[in-house]
């Protein structure tokens, strides 16, 4: 496996040949990128970096009832999978459109999502690209992203079949939503074509103030809500070691992207860079 990062902070600010120097000289293997170019490619090459994942283009308008919408943004999105291809990446990240209403219902979300995932999908197989689902649920008050619970998983890879539309598996998300993240990779660790490194922490005076849901009173917490909050692996309650040796026995040989969104290591670029190296470093223990 190799340890790569997601673009997030201050990362996004900086010129990308300094973000690449930078990964070079702390021992980064790859970057997550939002969208590829010539340019980016000859940049990372420069610096021993690769580029690990791109985004795949994937709006609201592929849920729309308007068929000539959902066609163009069919188009968008099988150009953005040829476009990394070309570029000699194959590997694309994706996030489920958000819905026009929010209030609508997962079941609504997934007939609509129907229309179109496995068209994209197909495309992405005949170009010998893969898919990673990211399971992000969506705001607290809707939790409208359908691909965050192993409920709609199955729905989705019963609907979508292409072994080239799989997961972008990340234990954050599941530790939040209550879902037992290594029963979860026990059970979808074969579609894993993605790891986001990235970790979550619960804060138990929080949980006894204010519950599982949000305070009546403001109360910010950066990158969480309450109770809970997302942190850099090795300071929350995911355990790697286990993760990554059942990675292995599945064969997975991928990357592990650092997605930093810890509010302790985020008010300086200082901390912030402290927060990659920390995750970083407590990756590698697990490595051969």
């Amino acid at each position: 496996m190799r340890v790569g990062i997601r673009t997030t902070g201050r990362l996004n600010e900086m010129p990308f040949e300094s973000v690449c120097a930078w990964m070079a000289e702390k021992g980064f293997d790859t970057i997550d990128i939002s969208r590829i170019d010539g340019d980016k490619v000859r940049t990372a090459e420069t610096h021993g970096v690769a580029i690990g994942q791109v985004d795949l283009v994937a709006g609201t308008e592929l849920l729309s009832e308007d068929a000539g919408q959902r066609e163009h943004a069919l188009g968008e999105s099988r150009d953005s999978i040829q476009r990394a291809v070309d570029h000699g990446v194959t590997n694309m990240f994706y996030v489920a459109p958000a819905p026009g209403d929010p209030a609508q219902g997962r079941d609504a979300t997934f007939e609509q999502w129907k229309r179109t995932m496995p068209d994209i999908a197909d495309f992405a197989e005949s170009r010998g690209a893969t898919i990673a689902l990211e399971g992000w649920p969506g705001g607290s008050t809707h939790h409208e992203r359908i691909g965050a619970t192993p409920e709609m998983l199955r729905a989705m890879f019963e609907a979508c079949p292409s072994p080239a539309f799989g997961i972008n598996y990340d234990p954050s998300h599941l530790i939040r939503l209550g879902v037992d993240p290594m029963r979860f990779l026990n059970e979808f660790g074969h579609r894993a074509h993605h790891v986001h490194a990235k970790d979550t922490m619960f804060d138990e005076e929080a949980l006894y103030l204010y519950g599982r849901i949000k305070p009546s009173f403001e109360s910010r917490v950066a990158f969480g809500e309450g109770y809970w909050r997302y942190c850099i692996p090795g300071e929350g309650l995911a355990d790697w070691a286990q993760i990554m040796k059942r990675l292995e026995d599945f064969g997975y040989d991928g990357i592990l992207s650092i997605e930093h969104e810890d509010g302790r290591y985020y008010s300086s670029w200082d901390l912030e860079e402290e927060g990659f190296v920390r995750a970083r470093a407590h990756l590698k223990r697990f490595m051969l």
